[in-house]
């Protein structure tokens, strides 16, 4: 275990010498231990699969450069089309064929909870980077996650918007698990009076309707909750009716990849996001990032550092219990107390769950900037 727990020093180390990411892992003689992970290529959360896979091939890269008793890791990587069904057949496909004992992922919420059922009857350890919906806190005694419950996000949206003022809300959510589960959240904590509540599907093409209800409600705020490909055709929209009211989102959002359209970016101009809370002053973040860099060539994107932890996390319970699915869920919430992750400490409680603070952001000049935080104890804190 020790191994990896000086991880940071590694990384440090490795970038002062020139050789983080190019240096060639040593060929383990014992036989490879298979880690699955689920991400997304396709589907609508597409644009974030290449940085989530990516975060898993760092930590790899990085486990194999020790090897775990003799043998090496090897990633099997499968794309779950941000579809239940097609990742349940990636999860069994993972199971069944290829015999792995952990799982990192999945991606969605509605992802994640399908494909619970199978990994528990298997006993099999799932750990998602990316599920926060607060209904995966009882998926089962094998389902892990190193993101925090949107429990806690909902309540961080409803208080950004009360510490700027708002006094009347509309929610704009997919209609998924994701998106459900944060409305009720944002309803339940927010102070002030929700006038109109709006659930949206995906696969369309126009959104101008949904928004014209919201305008018609007068809302001082919209609370959105989404992914990028809707979300970009729900802001152009938004533009088409006059729709010119503050936002504040979700971290579904909160990447880069949604300024690569310039109306898109222009029409996002001040909005506020939240997200789990940035490590930058982490070193060991800092050293992730730089060797991301590094091998690369661009930063990491949202979900890369948690990717990059649940994978770190899979094979210190490998190395210390070894590789059985029950044992890796047993060693799990005791390895977690004393690792220092990228993405911060991740202490599993008894429902896998780990704690979050959330930073707040404003879009500025196609640049989301950190402008305070939320946690439980502190509130909201505005630069």
């Amino acid at each position: 275990m020790k191994n990896y727990l000086i991880m940071g020093l590694i990384f440090a180390l490795l970038i002062a010498s020139g050789c983080a990411g190019t240096e060639k892992p040593e060929q383990k003689s014992g036989e490879p231990i298979k880690i699955g992970v689920l991400v997304s290529y396709t589907g609508s959360l597409g644009t974030y699969g290449q940085g989530m896979a990516r975060g898993a091939e760092l930590a790899r890269d990085e486990i194999n450069r020790k090897g775990i008793k003799g043998s090496n890791v090897t990633l099997i990587i499968e794309d779950t089309g941000s579809d239940a069904t097609k990742a349940t057949d990636a999860a069994r496909k993972l199971i069944n064929v290829d015999k792995v004992q952990v799982i990192i992922g999945a991606v969605s919420s509605t992802e994640t909870l399908a494909i619970a059922p199978i990994a528990n009857q298997n006993k099999v350890v799932v750990i998602s980077a990316t599920s926060t919906a607060a209904s995966v806190t009882d998926a089962g005694d094998y389902i892990f996650r190193v993101v925090g419950s949107d429990a806690l996000q909902g309540e961080a949206m409803a208080k950004v918007a009360e510490k700027k003022n708002y006094t009347k809300a509309a929610t704009l959510v997919q209609n998924n698990d994701y998106g459900k589960g944060l409305e009720a959240v944002i309803k339940s904590k927010f102070n002030g009076t929700v006038v109109k509540s709006v659930q949206y599907g995906t696969g369309r093409t126009d959104y101008k309707t949904e928004l014209q209800g919201i305008k018609e409600a007068n809302p001082d705020v919209i609370m959105f909750v989404g992914y990028p490909a809707e979300a970009s055709m729900i802001l152009l929209d938004s533009k088409k009716i006059d729709l010119n009211v503050p936002w504040i989102a979700a971290e579904g959002i909160a990447d880069p990849k949604m300024f690569e359209n310039p109306e898109v970016a222009a029409r996002m101009e001040g909005m506020l996001l939240t997200r789990p809370a940035s490590t930058a002053e982490n070193p060991d973040y800092k050293n992730f990032v730089s060797v991301h860099k590094q091998v690369y060539g661009v930063e990491p994107g949202i979900y890369a550092d948690t990717y990059y932890d649940a994978t770190m996390l899979a094979a210190l319970a490998i190395e210390n219990s070894g590789n059985d699915g029950e044992k890796i869920k047993n060693a799990l919430p005791v390895i977690s107390r004393t690792y220092k992750g990228v993405s911060g400490n991740k202490p599993f409680d008894k429902n896998g769950d780990v704690p979050q603070d959330y930073a707040i952001l404003e879009v500025k000049n196609k640049a989301m900037v950190t402008i305070g935080s939320w946690n439980p104890a502190a509130g909201v804190t505005l630069q």
